[in-house]
């Protein structure tokens, strides 16, 4: 997924976990105070190789990127159906190397500093941009348009899980802005005082033709581990980390198959 998309629209939100019976179990809802303000900061790497047979993206040097956001989220209202959050961007780093430099996904995450949109949230992590946004930038609006639900609705115990299967959009595929599918394992690891653990495993695949290339056709399938830190006193997520691993094998009329892999790595935290 798009860095700004993780972070503007589910990274940065509050998160209030409050237990519904005596029996263990407790409810995950995105549920933020009105009035709340946090400050995060995201910090993310991007690594790409490529190269015409499985071998050849062992030990080759690859392209690099990184991007450091910091970033507000100010709570402005909450009603039974969620919240309507403010966001502003304060400051975005980028820096690139190779075919990375021109990654339409980065370009659009700069144009991001110094913006403010409003988005809503809704308890079980589904998200979508207000009506009244206005971006300079139409691969702004492309990266921030909506995130689906994620969180069970129902109370969870710790060591429980469940299964999501995420259709996402993926910029970091070969074609730019493709649609993969994320079949994913979430589980409630465990509740330690006022913090609970949570981790995500999951498969992500895409198959389908490559914009602009005759007879252009692109396969990739992947990874996805993460790690989320909730701190319940304060209902915030303190820590979320996460990796995914693609490889990709590109095929176009006339030209040999090419093989892309693609890590990235991924920080947020509440300062």
């Amino acid at each position: 997924m798009s860095p700004t998309r993780q972070l503007l629209l589910l990274g940065l939100v509050a998160v209030r976990l409050s237990a519904q019976d005596g029996g263990g179990t407790t409810r995950l809802v995105l549920r933020p105070h009105a009035g709340d303000t946090l400050r995060v900061r995201l910090d993310q790497t991007i690594e790409s190789t490529r190269g015409m047979g499985p071998g050849d993206l062992n030990g080759r040097p690859g392209d690099v990127a990184s991007l450091t956001l910091l970033a507000r989220i100010m709570v402005e209202a909450t009603d039974a159906a969620g919240a309507t959050a403010l966001a502003h961007a304060d400051s975005v780093r980028v820096t690139a190397t190779g075919a990375l430099e021109a990654s339409p996904t980065l370009r659009a995450a700069r144009a991001l500093q110094g913006q403010r949109f409003r988005f809503r949230l809704a308890p079980d992590g589904g998200t979508a941009l207000a009506t009244d946004v206005n971006m300079a930038d139409a691969g702004v609006s492309g990266l921030l348009s909506q995130l689906p639900a994620t969180l069970p609705t129902e109370p969870m115990a710790p060591g429980a899980s469940w299964v999501r299967a995420i259709s996402l959009p993926m910029a970091t595929l070969p074609d730019g802005k493709s649609v993969a599918t994320l079949n994913a394992t979430f589980r409630f690891d465990s509740l330690a005082g006022d913090y609970a653990y949570l981790s995500v495993r999951g498969r992500l695949v895409r198959s389908g033709p490559l914009a602009g290339v005759k007879g252009g056709f692109v396969q990739t399938a992947g990874d996805v581990t993460g790690k989320i830190l909730i701190d319940l006193r304060r209902g915030w997520i303190a820590d979320a980390r996460s990796a995914v691993t693609l490889q990709s094998l590109v095929t176009s009329d006339g030209s040999a198959a090419q093989r892309i892999r693609v890590r990235i790595t991924q920080w947020m935290r509440v300062m």
